[in-house]
This record gives structure tokens, sequence and C-alpha cells, in this order.
């Protein structure tokens, strides 16, 4: 197949196979975006040259640094879900083009340049974005302090690995599922197994929050104190830190499922409403549909969580070293305090609105799939608003239990290590910051309210009754 020819059949299609390419260019911008912005931070040099401590202090560098890299997990989600938007639709397109003569490998060619090349242009505009914010933000004052490190370029090396590497990766992706559907002549056939919905993946977060328990008396033992453990003392405590973060992380990203099984089990019997009934039904049916994308959403709620301890620790050790320290000025570090909590809010958020839009494109690509039963049910008399609540309440089942839970693991998790803060003989108890946590959890639910609203009216072009003349 000659280059132009493959280059017209990727970009052919209806109204929906454009808007996959235009939100896949969306997303692959906002992703290169983020990562270049990660990679500014790596490249770094504390100094004097910007106002904030931020950019100054090694240790706040390489806290950001790795928020940063939390913040590079969502927009890859975001990217990943924006490549499968509307796939049904485009499968048929590309079986219609075996009907044609088309072999397998030249189908699997057109899907692929259709992605590579609307990656490539949104990793494009990524880039041209960071590029034109350097040159807008960049303002040092007199002295030539800067606010931001507008004058920090990442290496060469990382900008093309960062700007080639995303439509790659996008690319391989869609190969990679191409290979579980066997588009033929006559349809598309998809290759699925029905999982059961097992318990094990959601005890997981208990086993690692147990774990976090264990290692914060571990730590408070005389044996651990003394350095018991050897030279490698340190680094086993790294090790088994990570080690639980990965177990109670892995609770949450494999759990979802299961989090939403139990709670559409007890919806069924806790109401007798039509449409908590419809949610409950499409929830036990296909529990994994969507879990990927909320348990990002969850995780970040943890992260977040956990965060809102580390900073009600700081307080009150700022408070303690205050008490043992008379002649010790703590107004310069309350106020460093501050602008890293608000940083922190800030970066939460965006992370946040990111793991939305991701679950606006996943809920968008399971209404499309869905189509058909929803028409069916219209057909029967099941009027619209039934419908739309039960799409509420379809997003609310694995969400709202999930983000309790969520909430619960961060917070306690960081507990286990902060409960006091001591400077000296002067030690302090450090409050739960329930305030914060639920002001989080408000936040969670505030962001997802919009993302129920627009799926509900993109839905209503799912509900005709014609859609079940469709091919």
């Amino acid at each position: 197949m000659r280059p132009g020819s493959l280059l017209r059949l990727a970009f052919a299609g209806t109204r929906a196979d454009r808007a996959r390419v235009i939100i896949t260019t969306l997303g692959a911008a906002v992703a290169v975006l983020v990562l270049l912005c990660w990679a500014t931070v790596v490249s770094i040099q504390p100094g004097d040259a910007y106002s904030s401590r931020m950019f100054t202090s090694e240790t706040v560098l390489t806290n950001l640094a790795t928020a940063m890299m939390l913040f590079t997990v969502p927009a890859m989600f975001f990217l990943a879900q924006c490549a499968r938007l509307g796939t049904p639709r485009r499968d048929r397109r590309l079986a219609g083009f075996r009907l044609a003569g088309a072999t397998p490998t030249q189908v699997a060619w057109v899907a692929a340049v259709e992605t590579g090349m609307a990656t490539l242009l949104g990793a494009l505009l990524g880039a041209a974005a960071y590029l034109a914010g350097r040159v807008l933000l960049d303002q040092p004052n007199p002295e030539g302090i800067r606010p931001l490190p507008t004058d920090v370029l990442p290496a060469t090396q990382a900008i093309v690995g960062i700007v080639l590497g995303v439509p790659l990766l996008a690319t391989a992706l869609t190969v990679l599922l191409l290979r579980r559907v066997a588009i033929t002549p006559f349809g598309v056939v998809r290759e699925s197994r029905r999982q059961a919905v097992r318990a094990w993946p959601g005890l997981l977060g208990l086993v690692g929050l147990a774990g976090f328990t264990a290692l914060a008396a571990a730590s408070r033992t005389d044996f651990v104190r003394r350095g018991g453990l050897g030279a490698n003392q340190e680094l086993l405590g790294t090790l088994a830190v990570l080690a639980c973060t990965v177990l109670l992380m892995l609770g949450l990203l494999l759990g979802t499922a299961w989090i939403g099984h139990v709670s559409a089990r007890l919806l069924l019997r806790l109401t007798r409403r039509p449409s908590a009934l419809i949610a409950a039904r499409q929830t036990l049916a296909d529990p994994y549909d969507g879990s990927r994308t909320y348990s990002v959403f969850l995780v970040t709620v943890a992260f977040g969580a956990g965060a809102m301890m580390v900073h009600s620790w700081l307080v009150v050790d700022v408070a303690v070293r205050a008490a043992a320290m008379p002649a010790w000025d703590p107004s310069s570090s309350y106020a460093f305090r501050a602008d890293v909590h608000r940083i922190v809010n800030g970066v939460l958020l965006g992370l946040l609105v990111l793991a939305a839009l991701a679950l606006l494109v996943a809920l968008v690509e399971s209404g499309v799939a869905r189509r058909r039963t929803l028409a069916a049910l219209v057909a029967a008399g099941t009027s619209r608003a039934v419908l739309a609540r039960a799409q509420c309440w379809r997003v609310l089942i694995p969400i709202v239990p999930g983000i309790a839970l969520a909430c619960l693991y961060g917070l306690m998790a960081v507990r286990s290590f902060t409960a006091t803060a001591s400077a000296g003989d002067v030690t302090f108890a450090v409050p739960l910051p329930w305030a914060d946590v639920a002001a989080l959890a408000t936040a969670a639910l505030l962001v997802i309210l919009p993302v129920i609203g627009v799926s509900i009216l993109l839905q209503r072009s799912s509900t005709d009754p014609s859609e079940l003349r469709a091919d």
C-alpha cells in the first residue's frame, strides 16, 4: 500500500473517527507537556537563582520531581483512553477495508498510522506550548532572580525522547490491542474473557496498611534505633516502605472492580428504584468496565490524603521546635510550609482533573459500546430520565466507597510514621487532618459531577431507538 493511500485511509471515517483523532491529539499534547515539565524539574540545579525555596532546596526538589512523576500517570492514562474512543466504530470501518481486499497487516498499518500521526501532532503541539510557556513566564527581577525555572531546559535527548516516545508508545498500544481483535471481511470478533471478581486484590491494600504499621512499630524499637540491621539498615527500610506502598496502590488499582461489585450487590438489597437497579445490574454484569480509570482517580486521592497528613506533621514539627528553642523564629518556616501546601493542593487538583477527563472519555466509550442496550430500554418504555439517573448511579457506585477507602489508606499509611513530632525533650501529638481530607474527598466528588453531567448529555445520542438498526 502506497504512503498516500495509507494516509487517506487512516483519516477517512465518520464524525466519531474525526473526534477520536482530535481528542487523541489533545491527550498527546497534555501528556508531552506534563512530561517536559517533569524533565525540567529533574534538570534543575539547586541554587539561589529562584525566589521560591522549592527550587533552591535539594530535598524539596526531589519531592517535587516525585510529585511531577506521579502527575504523568493520569496524563498517560488520559492519552490511552483518548486513543480508545470510538474503537468499535473504527473496527467496523477496518472490517470494510478487509472486505475491499486489504490484508490484516495493511489494516493494522492503517490503525497505527491514524494513532501515530494524531499523537505525533499532539506531541509537537505540547512541545510548542512548553517552549512558548518558557518565554511567556520568564520574568526575572532586576537581580536576575526568577519565580519559575524558565531558564532551565532539559537535555536535547530528553526532549526528543519524550516528543517521539509518546507517539511510539501510543501506536504500539494500538497495535497491541488490535491483536485481540479479529477483523474479517464479515465483521469484527473480539477475544474477551469474562473474569470472576476476586476479593484478594482489594485485600492487598489492607496488607500494605498492616505493613506500614509494623514498620513504624519496628522503627521505634531499641534494636532498630541502635542500627541492629547493619550498614544497609536505611536501604532496607526504604525498600520495605516502597514494598508497602506498592501493595497499597495495587489494592486500589486491582481492587476497584471488587469495590464496585460489593457496592452494587449492597445497593440491590437496599433499593428498589429503577435507575439504581439498572446501574447495579450493569455494574455486576461488567465490574471491570472503566475500573482502570477509576483506579487512577483513587490512587490520586490516596496520595492526596497522605500529603495532608504530612502537612499536618510539618505544622506540628515547627511548633515543637519553636517550643524547644524559644529563641528560634518560626515565621519563615511557617511561610514556606504554607507555600508548599498550596503547590501540593494545586498539583492534586490538576491530577484529579486529568483523571476526570480520562474517566469522561471512558464513559463516552462505554456508552457507545452499550448503545444498543440503551436503545432497547428506551424502545421498551424506559424513560431517558431513568437512564440518566442510572448513569449517575453507575459512576457513584464504585467511586464513592472507593474515595472513602483511598482517603483512609493514604491517611493511615502516613500516620504510622507521623503520629508524634519531637524536638529535644518536647513531644507533641499530631492531629489527624480530618477537615483537609474531607475537603479533598469533596473536591474529588465535585470534579466527578461535571463528568457525570457531560456523559449524560452525550448518552442521549445513544438512546435513540434507531440505534437498533445500526450496523
